[in-house]
């Protein structure tokens, strides 16, 4: 199976660099256009999918569907709510440079937060199931920064942190599940 984890396009709490998390902040103009752009890449570059998946926040489900529009995909996109971004908790509407030196700290926890292990293990998780799901299938997923840098971390934490791993408004990121094995295939940008 080949998983083609796209972020969704941006918000306007991106260009503010205000931390979401599962705060529900829709598309601005900029993220409608960013993924109609990913859908002419993957179009370009003749790229098919049998499935279409998203995170339930709504950034990542109007993503996808100007992603599968513009791709005629016809089908209807399947919510995962297991693909919804880290909770943050309590610093969900803080200032990126506020709450992410937090996050960054290698083991931090606090009451209410998901920390490192606890999204790995879920992202992960639901991750395998898919395999059972849409085994030998091609699958488009838009999701969130974490949910994405969840699978790199678990796959090598020697070389992917979730401190320093950047992934940018619909990027795509590639990944073969194959036999319970996550395996990361490459990082496409779309300029």
């Amino acid at each position: 199976m080949i998983l083609a984890m796209v972020r969704h396009g941006q918000t306007h709490y991106n260009l503010d660099r205000i931390i979401q998390g599962r705060i529900d902040i829709p598309l601005n103009t900029f993220g409608k256009e960013q993924a109609l752009s990913v859908a002419k890449m993957i179009k370009s570059r003749g790229e098919t999918y049998d499935y279409i998946l998203s995170s339930p926040l709504s950034r990542a489900l109007e993503s996808a569907f100007i992603i599968s529009k513009d791709l005629q995909m016809n089908k209807p996109i399947h919510v995962i709510q297991r693909f919804v971004e880290r909770n943050f908790y309590h610093l969900d509407g803080k200032p990126v440079d506020e709450g992410m030196p937090l996050v960054r700290q290698k083991g931090y926890t606090y009451p209410g937060y998901e920390d490192d292990r606890m999204l790995i293990q879920r992202v992960v998780s639901e991750v395998l199931k898919l395999e059972e799901r849409y085994k030998d299938q091609q699958v488009l997923c838009i999701s969130h920064s974490h949910v994405i840098k969840s699978l790199l971390v678990y796959i090598d934490s020697d070389k992917y942190k979730f401190a320093t791993y950047l992934i940018d408004n619909c990027e795509v990121l590639y990944f073969e599940i194959k036999d319970q094995k996550i395996i990361f295939l490459k990082h496409e940008k779309n300029d």
